[in-house]
């Protein structure tokens, strides 16, 4: 069993269900339901690995304040325990996530004490375990650019694999953060950007042309998340499609990195490029159909692939 790291954003995320359009000012609307779960990419990979039996290295950084001891709390139980750091004076980061019917989820963000979170915060062991995923890029102000090609540079020189998920660029894919991606994608060996992500790093409408266009940049592997569609995998060697099975979505939120999860467990236990393609596929479809409380399956709980 290979040895995993999650090292990334950790923040709170705060589910409002359902949500169309904001109010007009001054105005209030009802909703179903406002959640609070203990998220951010790494929270979320991280606690899937851990409701799969493969609790991974995670680092990350929290406030000190109630909403950080929460999220302490919350990844206690599911077995993570050390690694995520505890800032002083500094607020836990909220994401909101509106969720409706019919429409992907949006987001807004206060980064808080992800604003801090350096690379002198990740212990060298960290980075010397076999497969090393580092995600939340651009909701880490202090990791961009150089000090993430260190981090990568020292990943691949102690011989283990990384893995990229830059999420979504707050600025709207201008050509600075382009060229800032470009520059990362050479060190990375598995690029999991999203549908709209792959768009966005390109231009490019087709999310799979998208995805080719970037895996010639990047000259290794880029797995592109396509949502409904499943997923399609460009890289040395063979391509891959695999399609998503049917489920009864309740929850969309953290999917992607629910994906990034069943990606790493499947390679650590030796799978091969299709076979894990098809366990995150499972995994991430498992997770949108199971409510907030009761969010990750264990192996038992995974639904079928057709």
């Amino acid at each position: 069993m290979s040895r995993i790291s999650v090292i990334g954003n950790v923040n709170v995320d705060l589910l409002v269900w359902p949500v169309t359009e904001l109010p007009p000012p001054g105005a209030d609307s009802l909703v179903e339901s406002i959640r609070m779960r203990a998220a951010g990419s790494a929270g979320n990979t991280t606690l899937a690995l851990a409701r799969l039996g493969h609790p991974p290295h995670l680092v990350g950084c929290v406030g000190d304040d109630h909403l950080g001891h929460f999220i302490l709390r919350e990844l206690a139980a599911a077995g993570i325990e050390g690694g995520v750091a505890v800032v002083p004076d500094q607020p836990t980061g909220i994401s909101i996530a509106f969720e409706a019917p019919g429409r992907d989820r949006s987001f807004l963000t206060a980064p808080g004490s992800l604003k801090v979170f350096r690379a002198s915060m990740v212990p060298s062991e960290v980075l010397e375990q076999d497969f090393v995923l580092f995600c939340g890029y651009f909701s880490l102000p202090a990791l961009r650019g150089e000090p993430t090609l260190q981090l990568l540079k020292r990943v691949r020189a102690a011989g283990g694999c990384t893995f990229f998920d830059c999420d979504w660029d707050p600025a709207g894919w201008c050509r600075e953060s382009r060229q800032e991606i470009a520059q990362i994608l050479p060190l990375v060996d598995v690029f999991l950007p999203s549908e709209e992500e792959v768009q966005g790093l390109t231009g490019i409408g087709d999310p799979v042309a998208a995805a080719q266009a970037l895996q010639q940049i990047s000259g290794r592997r880029v797995v592109a998340k396509l949502g409904v569609n499943g997923c399609a995998s460009f890289g040395p060697g063979e391509d891959y499609r695999v399609p998503a099975p049917s489920v009864r979505v309740s929850d969309t939120t953290g999917a992607g990195d629910a994906f990034n999860g069943g990606l790493l467990y499947a390679m650590s236990r030796g799978s091969k490029w299709l076979g894990a393609l098809r366990f995150a596929t499972r995994l991430a479809a498992t997770v949108v159909s199971r409510p907030s409380e009761n969010r990750y399956p264990t192996l038992e709980e995974l639904v079928p692939l057709t």
